[in-house]
């Protein structure tokens, strides 16, 4: 679901150079919870960042919600997984 409709990508929060740069970028203190982005083609959010989203339900209702933002439609089975 996510690589069929986003290009995920990881920063790490705990590493020098390009990651770092991107943590600072962000406003993301290093060592913190992993946060989850979503980011048009400018780098701007969608929906505003969240941490600690950890289960597979908040997950799928973020992207749920940024699907619905940008106007593509939700999959029955994406929509499943929120309600469950």
């Amino acid at each position: 679901m996510v690589e069929a409709n986003f290009e995920p990508v990881a920063i790490y929060n705990n590493q020098e150079g390009k990651d770092a740069k991107v943590l600072m970028h962000f406003g993301e203190p290093a060592w913190n919870y992993q946060v989850t982005r979503f980011l048009d083609a400018d780098g701007s959010d969608i929906i505003p960042c969240n941490d600690r989203v950890w289960t597979m339900k908040g997950l799928a209702k973020r992207i749920s919600e940024v699907l619905k933002k940008t106007n593509r439609p939700v999959p029955a089975a994406l929509l499943a997984l929120t309600h469950s």
